[in-house]
């Protein structure tokens, strides 16, 4: 099959690396143009980046190790959401879920509420965050790789160029140019596509990947489904800060601030960082004025960015598939955008891309992937149903936000009984019960005297108590032999 991909950066290169590694027989193009810039503001994963650089690649070309160093990355064991409730307090939302998340009653978590008054530290991850300690491991004077159940924060701009140089060593013809003109035949599928160049090009797909332009999904008859109701922030402003091993975390902080959150990523070379808020509460200058007077530095945005949270309603429609920014775009919040364009590369690939259009499959397609994107809009909403007031933002988000159908459902029941993984009804690539339990907790869904009470019910008190406290026993064990925050920082940067 002939592919082109439209738009480099992160989702292209990745999609065509994915193309490569993947299927055999595919003539692969990517258009990105020089002129046109990424962002790389420093970015953040999910577990399905490490799944995709840790699985075998031709060759052994790619490593974990190689893949950090080049990206001047580091790894990421949660995100620490500071001041989301308004009284100072902090939780982790962790990778690594608690040793009882599979079973039917989550005694670990609930045993760390208990102990704790919060249920993330029964994820081993939040212990290593806590005591600046990270998954690898020390070996003598070696250190290798331990645990390998982080993901990564990295530089997007190098991520781009490292797919970028991996991909055009093995046949992906890169086109420096940029779309002027689309052709689309009488029942919208798109028959070329002409390039700044005067080269006109065919297809038998056309991926995607041009950003918020969605140069090619922009010019058809689909139609883009609003999250705005739901999720109000719709402005970003990117910035970096310096870095330095002494204040390094392996963490991505969202720090929630009086119109939105800011986020801090730890690179190599610096923290990239940026603010996400609502301009209906606070406009760009007020905003700056606001994270000087936060961080106390001088904050020099990189450029303004506008949003309309929400996704296409077909992110394959005929001939052209959606990946990355072009396809949905919610918040950087718990790094969905490239979680979402793996997984829409994985489920493409694997199951549904064939030399024949079937308008069954493609249907199926768009039916599980805007799935995945509803459920992280509900996931992400989440996240601000803490019940804070104290600026005309957080105001509105408590009392006029419109709360989403599987959120009412899931802060009514948490009124009488404990929320288990029934609760959540996993869709396909969609966020799992061990990653919801830290948010909803958060959010004030887990009430201490519900738990006791259902714990005594079930004849789970002391097991929930034993299994926390063992989770604590056993790390204090493994503590000693683990990498610090520090030496990793300074290893990745050999």
């Amino acid at each position: 099959m002939k592919i082109v991909i439209v738009g480099g950066g992160t989702a292209g290169w990745i999609a065509a690396a994915m193309f490569v590694k993947y299927t055999n027989g595919n003539d692969i193009t990517v258009i990105e143009s020089t002129k046109i810039g990424i962002i790389g503001a420093g970015e953040g994963a999910t577990g399905s980046l490490p799944w995709l650089i840790n699985e075998k690649w031709p060759d052994n070309s790619i490593n974990e190790i190689d893949f950090l160093r080049k990206t001047k990355g580091t790894i990421k064991m949660g995100i620490r959401l500071n001041n989301w409730k308004g009284d100072g307090s902090y939780i982790y939302s962790p990778f690594h879920g608690s040793p009882t998340d599979k079973q039917s009653i989550d005694t670990a978590f609930l045993g760390s509420i208990l102990k704790f008054g919060r249920g993330d530290f029964s994820s081993l991850h939040s212990l290593m965050l806590e005591d600046s300690v990270t998954t690898f491991r020390y070996e003598g004077a070696r250190i290798t790789q331990g645990f390998r159940n982080h993901s990564y924060h990295f530089d997007g701009v190098e991520v781009g160029k490292f797919f970028k140089e991996w991909c055009t060593k093995r046949g992906v013809v890169h086109i420096d140019s940029e779309v002027v003109e689309t052709s689309f035949d009488e029942k919208e599928f798109l028959k070329s596509i002409k390039l700044k160049n005067e080269q006109t090009l065919t297809a038998d797909y056309f991926i995607d990947c041009s950003g918020f332009s969605r140069v090619l999904m922009g010019k058809t008859q689909n139609k883009w489904i609003s999250y705005k109701e739901h999720l109000p922030c719709n402005t970003a402003i990117p910035f970096s800060l310096p870095i330095s091993s002494k204040n390094v975390k392996f963490e991505t902080v969202a720090q929630a601030l009086n119109s939105g959150w800011m986020w801090k990523i730890p690179l190599q070379h610096r923290h990239g960082c940026g603010y996400v808020f609502c301009d209906g509460f606070q406009n760009e200058e007020q905003s700056i004025k606001e994270l000087e007077n936060h961080l106390y530095e001088k904050v020099e945005p990189i450029k303004i960015i506008k949003f309309d949270p929400g996704r296409w309603d077909k992110v394959w429609y005929k001939n052209i598939i959606a990946i990355g920014l072009s396809q949905n775009f919610l918040e950087p919040l718990q790094a969905t955008s490239i979680h979402t364009s793996i997984v829409s590369m994985a489920t493409l690939i694997f199951h549904y891309l064939k030399p024949e259009i079937n308008d069954k499959d493609v249907n199926e397609y768009n039916k599980l992937i805007s799935s995945m994107v509803d459920d992280y809009k509900d996931f992400i909403q989440m996240h601000y149903l803490t019940g804070r007031e104290d600026t005309p933002f957080w105001k509105f988000i408590t009392n006029e936000l419109k709360i989403s159908d599987k959120n009412l459902y899931l802060k009514e029941v948490s009124k009488n009984r404990l929320i288990t993984a029934f609760d959540i009804q996993q869709t396909h690539g969609s966020a799992g019960y061990p990653l919801w339990c830290h948010i909803l907790d958060n959010s004030g869904c887990f009430n201490k005297d519900i738990v006791i009470k259902e714990l005594n019910y079930y004849k789970k008190y002391d097991d929930s108590l034993n299994d926390i406290n063992q989770l604590v026993k056993e790390f204090k064990q493994v503590k000693p032999g683990l990498v610090t925050t520090q030496d990793l920082f300074k290893y990745l940067k050999l």
